[in-house]
């Protein structure tokens, strides 16, 4: 898909290159318009006191909205460690769909970022990687079937685990694929990308190294 150009009036400087895909776009505008990137960052890179969306545990436990909605509509008091939130209580459910669509988008951005350049694959304990794995990866993945012939290269073994071949093919926003297994199943690595700890990544490349 083509990079769209900036349409006029459009300050790039302050929002950002236009992207191809339209529904991140708007969801991306969104944010700014409602003043969530002077104070998060448009990339989540958060300023002074503002909670940082990045490494949010909250943020990591959320699922289409159903932590943050409610804290963008209800707001947060000030705090001795960080700045007040207003509250949000006039948005539609579209705009707050929108603004947590973009959280989760740049947060997976941003880990992914972070965690591709960790090289720390020699630390990694195999153990604990096969338990990590067990839990969260053999419902849908073998390391006797699509991991029997992996290959040892920890490089190539970190980029696969942050980043399926199944998460390289643009999201479908209609409606007809929202529930299908494909979906579900990006959305399932998605959610793992964002929570992913460096520690975790290493466990499970030494483990499967060892496949």
């Amino acid at each position: 898909m083509a990079q769209p150009s900036a349409r006029e009036g459009y300050d790039i400087a302050y929002i950002g290159p236009p992207m191809a895909d339209p529904v991140l776009q708007h969801s991306k505008e969104t944010y700014v318009l409602f003043g969530c990137s002077y104070c998060h960052g448009l990339y989540l890179v958060a300023r002074g006191e503002a909670t940082d969306l990045m490494h949010s545990r909250l943020v990591g436990r959320d699922e289409n909205g159903k932590l943050i909605g409610p804290l963008l509509r209800a707001g947060i008091p000030q705090t001795a460690k960080l700045s007040p939130m207003p509250q949000f209580s006039d948005l539609s459910d579209q705009q707050i769909a929108d603004l947590v669509r973009w959280i989760h988008y740049a947060r997976q951005q941003g880990r992914y970022k972070e965690l591709i350049e960790v090289k720390d694959a020699d630390a990694g304990d195999a153990a604990m990687g096969k338990a990590y794995f067990d839990r969260s990866c053999a419902s849908c993945h073998s390391t006797k079937g699509e991991f029997a012939n992996i290959t040892k290269d920890s490089n190539v073994l970190r980029a696969q685990i942050l980043r399926p071949q199944s998460l390289n093919v643009p999201p479908s926003w209609r409606l007809d694929r929202l529930n299908d297994t494909k979906t579900a199943a990006r959305q399932r690595h998605l959610a793992l990308l964002e929570n992913y700890s460096a520690e975790d990544v290493a466990n499970l490349i030494a483990y499967l190294r060892m496949k």
